[in-house]
């Protein structure tokens, strides 16, 4: 789902600016007769709002507030555009357009849109700046930029801040689908692909001591060796989101593999999370599609293996020296991919060895996973499909069971 990380710190601000805003009759600050309150519980017209709470290098909290939409309203964080350049675009096409032929409207408008767009500049947590253009490939939905989570955000990168809490709510007249004062995601439409270009990462859920994420292939889970290697899914969590650790991680992923990938955002989660995994109780589900077509429907691989210390990361089968290694499979269906067939497995892992599935998947059932690199035939151009699918541990604060589950995208 979109990025969206709730806390009792997000649910105080958003109450404090309800109350402002009823207290003061307008949604404006200083308040205004143009932005009555009133007006937000006439007939569908409501809004969303966004609270974002961030913390500096020195740890000193920052609270920003913004609302959706291209209204200039006092109190908010900046649009992700020059309010100047804006108004003097938008003025120059309402000209053109209100004196233009019937037949030359549909055109021209595509033409202002084009350019208006041109003007949204937005910041990730690297400071580097990106358009609207980079980031949809065909035209982008209307409102792309506007919506007051991406204004929140482009506000924080801008002052170089980590992220501890963010939210968006309605407030205004409840509809079919939205109630004053609830809680919403980000939009998938307009919102997600922004926000997963400013923060490197796709959020699947988020609080204050766990950052669970849906890692891409061809992204290091952790730091390698030498600069080349640094950036990382760990890395990026610190850069995006507060958290003293040196290390949030807890487990890993190979580059290639895709899914999810929890991390700890303080220690004790650390601690707890830790535990788990080396005390085995962490259930873990793969999706992967292996090459050929398996006949065997269900089974138990037990399969030893090791480092192969000259030829690292490969694993080698060692019946004598390799450590235990344990995979229940279970085919899910049979496929056909580039006129080649294929099987969809999903793999429950008992252990967690380096490179268990992909050993297992070659070496016992005796199909590669597809874009194998390391026990297969090299196939350039093609990533490794292999997917974290699901996972369930227990929350370290609240106690309880939690699951989480992220469809492949192949």
């Amino acid at each position: 789902m979109p990025f969206s990380f709730i806390t009792d710190r997000i649910i105080e601000e958003k109450n404090k600016l309800i109350e402002e805003i009823e207290s003061n009759g307008s949604y404006s600050f200083p308040p205004s007769d143009e932005f009555k309150k009133d007006d937000l519980f006439a007939s569908k017209k409501g809004m969303m709002f966004a609270i974002l709470t961030a913390r500096d290098e020195s740890g000193r909290e920052t609270v920003i507030r913004a609302y959706s939409g291209e209204k200039d309203i006092k109190g908010y964080a900046n649009p992700c555009y020059s309010r100047n350049e804006f108004r003097k675009v938008t003025e120059k096409w309402s000209a053109i357009i209100k004196n233009a032929p019937q037949s030359e409207i549909k055109f021209l408008t595509k033409e202002a849109l084009t350019e208006i767009y041109s003007l949204y500049s937005f910041t990730d947590a690297w400071k580097n700046e990106f358009s609207l253009s980079d980031v949809f490939s065909s035209f982008a939905p209307s409102g792309s930029g506007d919506c007051a989570g991406i204004k929140c955000l482009n506000a924080a990168f801008r002052k170089n801040l980590r992220i501890t809490g963010f939210g968006e709510f309605y407030y205004g007249k409840d509809t079919e689908t939205r109630k004053s004062g609830a809680f919403y995601p980000p939009c998938r439409e307009r919102c997600e692909k922004i926000i997963k270009r400013m923060t490197g990462l796709s959020f699947i859920y988020v609080d204050q001591d766990i950052a669970v994420i849906n890692k891409q292939s061809g992204l290091l889970s952790v730091p390698g060796i030498g600069e080349e290697k640094l950036d990382s899914a760990s890395e990026r969590i610190k850069k995006v989101l507060y958290t003293d650790l040196k290390s949030p991680f807890v487990h890993r992923l190979d580059m290639g593999t895709s899914g999810i990938l929890v991390f700890a955002l303080n220690k004790d989660a650390h601690r707890n999370l830790s535990r788990q995994f080396e005390n085995r109780t962490i259930k873990k589900e793969y999706t992967a599609l292996l090459e050929g077509k398996i006949e065997k429907k269900s089974g138990r691989i037990s399969l030893p293996h090791r480092l192969d210390t000259e030829r690292r990361p490969y694993q080698v089968v060692d019946y004598v020296n390799g450590k235990e290694s344990i995979t229940d499979y279970e085919i899910l269906s049979w496929e056909s991919r580039n006129s080649m067939p294929v099987t969809r497995v999903r793999f429950l892992p008992h252990t967690g060895r380096t490179h268990q599935i992909r050993v297992h998947s070659a070496y016992a059932l005796g199909h590669p996973i597809l874009g194998e690199r390391l026990y297969a035939d090299e196939k350039k151009g093609e990533r490794l499909f292999l997917h974290a699918s699901k996972i369930t541990f227990i929350h370290p604060r609240s106690g309880k069971e939690i699951t989480i589950i992220s469809d492949p995208d192949f």
